[in-house]
Parts: C-alpha cells; structure tokens; sequence
C-alpha cells in the first residue's frame, strides 16, 4: 500500500510526461544566407527579434554564409510572425607590435613600468554598422508556420 501511494506522489511530482522540456511556444525552422555585396558573409551573427512575442532566434553564418536559426535548442527555427532582423560580424583589432616574451628582459607586466598604458582600439565592424541595431537595420522578416522559412539578406553598404 505505501509503495502504491508513494509511487503516486512521485508521479504527481515529477509530472507525467516531458512538459518541463517542450518549449513554451511552437517554433518553425528558418534557414537563409547572409551576403554583402554578393559575396557571403563568413562568421555573421543573424539575431531575428519578435517583439510582439519578446522571443529571439539566434544563428551564425557559416563559410558559405548560410544559417539556422535557433530560439530553444540547437537549429530547432523561430517563433512565428513578424521579426526585426540583424546581422553584425565584429572582428578585434591586431595589436600593433607584438609584445615580447614573458621571459624577456624587455617585458612589463601591464600596470608596471614607466611606459603609458596602451589603449585597445574597439573590434572592427566587418559589415555595415546599420545592420547591427534593430532600430537601424531595416531588415524584417516573417517566420510562418506553413512552408519553408528561408530568409536570405544581400546587405549593402
């Protein structure tokens, strides 16, 4: 008798089905290319923003520009309806000279020294600035629940 009531209040605890991993809202596969000036975009993030739900979908580009989009696991699409979409692509400046060996006579640990601190310059955008703010970019998409989602963008400068 305990074995049979305990196992009911494990079942009522634990739920009796895989709710807790279903996401909240139904998703749909997006997929599309990223080019600038005709030529793909390598290593872009693509950020599809549904205000109307406060859900976004994520996706980066691949070597030859193409993504997916994922909102909840890996590649699974976006939300439906109407998306703001942006594109940015930042690459980090190189330092100007390289710096020496930790084990050099010539090496100051930063903060240390007479030498004035080196300013690091901001990452450089690879794709026009406009793109990257969803106030700016005037990239809309809309991810529908029937037929193929593919999105494609030819930015320009």
């Amino acid at each position: 008798m305990y074995r049979y009531i305990t196992a009911v209040a494990l079942m009522a605890a634990l739920g009796c089905g895989n709710s807790a991993d279903a996401p909240p809202e139904p998703v749909f596969p997006v997929s599309g290319k990223v080019t600038l000036n005709g030529e793909p975009v390598v290593g872009a993030d693509v950020v599809f923003i549904n205000t109307e739900k406060k859900r976004s979908a994520f996706g980066r580009t691949d070597n030859a520009g193409e993504y997916r989009l994922t909102t909840f696991s890996s590649n699974d699409g976006a939300v439906e309806g109407k998306a703001v979409v942006t594109v940015t692509k930042y690459v980090a400046a190189a330092p100007e000279a390289p710096q020496p060996d930790i084990e050099s006579e010539d090496y100051e640990p930063p903060g240390f020294g007479g030498a004035e601190e080196e300013v690091v310059e901001a990452p450089k955008s690879e794709v026009p600035e406009k793109y990257s703010s969803d106030q700016t970019s005037g990239l809309v998409a809309v991810v529908s629940a029937n037929g193929e989602n593919r999105v494609d963008f030819d930015l320009s400068p």
